[in-house]
C-alpha cells in the first residue's frame, strides 16, 4: 500500500498518535533548511571560468536563500517553512572572489530582493531574498550565475577537496527523496535529512548508508529512517528504502 503524505482530513494521513501541527504551529519558521546541491550532470566542472546554480525553492511569504560552496541554506523569515525542491549547480560557488554575480528569476510569481555578492566578510556566501506576497506558496526557480576569474586552472581535485565527483551519502539521499516524492505527490510534501549518516560495509564492493530525516507537508511532520546499499566500485545506488516510523517499510531495487 502506498503511504501518502496527505493532509489530516484525507484517508492515509501520517498521523503519529501524537500532537499534529496546528495552524499556528505551521507558521513557526524553525531552523534553517540546509541542503547540498547536486552536480548538474556533465556540466559539472570545477575548472570552468563561469558557473551557475539553478535553485528550485518553495516559498510561502518571505525567505532568504544563502549559497555557499555547494550548499544552500533556506531561512524562512515569515510564512510556512520554505524548502529546496532539487537545486543543481555546474560548480560550487568558489571560496574566493567572483565577478558578475547575478540572480535571475525563471519561475515564480513574486520577486527577489536584497541580492548580495559573495565577500570575505560573509565567508564567500551569496544571498538573495524571495518575496511571495500572494496567499499560499509557490515554487521559485532562480538562476544564480558568476564568473570565476581565478578558476582552478584545470587542476584535478585534491584528495581533501570538499566537492568529490561522487558523494555516496548524497546519492543515497537523492534516491530516497525521489522515491518518497513519487509516492507523496500532493504538491507540498518534502523530506528533510538531518544529522550525519552512518556507513558500514555490507559485503564485497558494498556500502550500507543509514540515516534519519523528517517527512513533512503543510500539516504534518513525521520522523523517517532510510537505508541504501551502494556499489562503491561502480558508484551506483543498488537499493534504497525508507520507513515512516510505525508504518511498513517501502523499498525499491534497481
Amino acid at each position: 500500500m502506498n503511504l501518502k503524505l496527505t493532509r489530516i482530513a484525507l484517508a492515509g494521513s501520517l498521523a503519529l498518535g501524537c500532537a499534529v501541527a496546528s495552524a499556528d504551529e505551521v507558521r513557526i519558521t524553525g531552523a534553517p533548511y540546509t541542503y547540498r546541491v547536486a552536480p548538474a550532470g556533465p556540466e559539472w566542472n570545477l575548472a570552468a571560468n563561469e558557473g551557475q546554480c539553478r535553485l528550485r525553492v518553495w516559498v510561502d511569504d518571505r525567505a532568504q536563500v544563502q549559497l555557499r560552496g555547494d550548499q544552500i541554506v533556506v531561512n524562512t523569515i515569515t510564512g510556512r517553512r520554505s524548502f529546496d525542491q532539487g537545486s543543481v549547480c555546474t560548480q560550487p560557488l568558489p571560496f574566493h572572489r567572483v565577478e558578475d554575480f547575478r540572480v535571475t528569476v525563471e519561475q515564480g510569481r513574486g520577486r527577489i530582493a536584497d541580492v548580495r555578492s559573495p565577500a570575505p566578510r560573509t565567508n564567500f556566501a551569496g544571498t538573495v531574498t524571495i518575496e511571495d506576497p500572494q496567499n499560499g506558496g509557490d515554487t521559485y526557480e532562480l538562476v544564480v550565475a558568476w564568473r570565476n576569474p581565478e578558476g582552478t586552472l584545470g587542476q584535478p581535485l585534491a584528495s581533501n577537496d570538499p566537492y568529490p565527483y561522487f558523494d555516496e551519502t548524497r546519492a543515497c539521499q537523492d534516491r530516497v527523496r525521489r522515491d518518497f516524492l513519487a509516492r507523496n505527490d500532493d504538491g507540498d510534501a518534502y523530506i528533510e535529512f538531518n544529522g550525519i549518516a552512518n556507513r558500514d560495509d555490507a559485503g564485497p564492493n558494498r556500502q550500507r548508508i543509514r540515516g534519519s530525516a523528517w517527512a513533512r507537508n503543510r500539516m504534518e511532520s513525521r520522523p523517517l529512517d532510510y537505508e541504501c546499499i551502494l556499489n562503491d566500485r561502480t558508484n551506483r545506488v543498488l537499493t534504497a528504502s525508507y520507513e515512516l516510523r510505525g508504518r511498513a517499510r517501502v523499498s525499491s531495487l534497481y
